[in-house]
């Protein structure tokens, strides 16, 4: 078992938090040891990133899961904002933790707020449209039309204000984070660039990953310094290639196999169905089968893009004289994203905060910050007044944790 590093919080409760005391736990800016270390931070120097894995996660993740039901999904709210001082507390930079201020009230509020002005509006319009026009009027298409562009919208800019709340919440040795920007106009990217995604056959996706990349890290701060991003989408496309011909030749593969199964053995001839065709159960089993294959391709397939677009992003990515270094790989990521899809599955979402550590302790661990960062010369952010949480994220379910 990993030990606390020296000066670390020790957790010697059931549930990872201190007997007693203020939690999450404050670190003594008065301390020795801290005014040592920032003296000679203050000149530049290197940040280690480290991981303790927090306690009583799985007992935490459980609790969750009643208390949820229990409450009709309420206490959700608070039990992400556990998890979150959990995961936070986890990370250490230069030994020390992160520490997460946000409440579950904070949560509850933003998610009442997008409901009555955004959720709730909709599905009435919604109804009344259908009783007016009648369900088979073309007005209720051109509706949902209207309904799926204002959704789309909507989520690029959920995505923006759910990284800027966190971050907001977010202080290391008393500083917070924050983000300085406008999350409509990071939607509008999102959404035009999103629409240019079938138009293009999806080769604008490197490209738009790195445009909504950069001005979601140009637009962080840490305290009153900001971080820069300076990739370029061009060395993503060979092995985006790959991946674009490689998803081509699966659907081919997999649709191809389907048909010839089908045709040779389970589709017969039925002219009492009103497609004269039907499928044995056997059929089924078997176009199941092929799916399920043809997913775990891509996969693998997809998972080695991604780990080349992470560890790219991650290489230009700075802060101060700093640059974060990435050694994520595909096999990695399979391992992780299997993992973590037989945890929620087979616990029926019981343990969705067991596999939410495990997916912060992966990336987290294969994350360095190489180069010196002058940590006396930042002084505190501005506290842009967010009171309530991220709403749009949790009606769009884009929240990270």
């Amino acid at each position: 078992m990993e030990q606390p590093a020296p000066g670390a919080e020790r957790w010697p409760s059931p549930w990872g938090k201190p007997a007693s005391g203020a939690w999450p736990p404050v670190h003594d800016e008065s301390s020795p040891t801290h005014q040592q270390s920032a003296s000679s931070a203050g000149a530049g120097t290197p940040l280690a990133l480290g991981w303790l894995q927090p306690m009583g996660i799985v007992g935490l993740s459980v609790f969750n899961y009643v208390m949820r039901i229990l409450t009709l999904g309420i206490y959700h709210f608070w039990g992400k904002t556990e998890v979150r001082q959990r995961i936070w507390a986890a990370v250490r930079l230069d030994g020390e933790p992160l520490v997460y201020t946000g409440t579950g009230r904070e949560l509850f509020l933003g998610f009442i707020v997008i409901f009555g002005a955004v959720l709730l509006p909709l599905a009435l319009i919604s109804f009344a449209a259908v009783v007016v026009f009648g369900p088979q009027s073309p007005m209720i298409a051109v509706f949902q039309t209207f309904v799926y562009v204002v959704f789309f919208l909507l989520y690029g800019v959920a995505t923006y204000r759910a990284q800027r709340y966190r971050l907001s919440r977010t202080r290391w040795r008393g500083i917070r984070g924050g983000m300085n920007g406008s999350s409509w106009r990071y939607g509008f990217v999102h959404f035009g660039t999103g629409l240019l995604i079938p138009l293009t056959l999806g080769w604008i996706i490197p490209w738009r990953s790195t445009r909504l990349q950069r001005t979601l890290i140009s637009d962080m701060r840490f305290g009153d310094k900001a971080f820069r991003f300076t990739a370029s989408a061009r060395p993503l496309y060979l092995r985006f290639l790959l991946l674009w011909v490689g998803t081509i030749a699966i659907l081919l593969i997999a649709g191809s196999a389907a048909k010839t199964i089908l045709m040779q053995q389970f589709l017969t001839f039925d002219t009492d169905h009103p497609r004269g065709y039907t499928i044995s159960p056997s059929g089924a089993v078997v176009i199941a089968a092929i799916a399920l294959a043809a997913y775990f391709a891509y996969a693998i397939v997809s998972a080695w893009y991604r780990a080349s677009q992470i560890n790219h992003f991650a290489a230009h990515t700075h802060f101060d004289d700093a640059t974060f270094r990435a050694n994520v790989s595909a096999g990695g990521l399979v391992w992780l994203t299997l993992g973590n899809l037989l945890l929620v599955l087979l616990s029926l979402g019981a343990l969705t905060a067991v596999a939410q550590v495990r997916s912060a302790r992966y990336y987290v661990s294969h994350l360095t910050l190489d180069g010196p960062v002058a940590l006396g010369a930042i002084a505190q952010g501005d506290d842009h007044g967010i009171t309530k949480g991220e709403g749009l994220a949790q009606a769009f379910d884009v929240d990270a944790f």
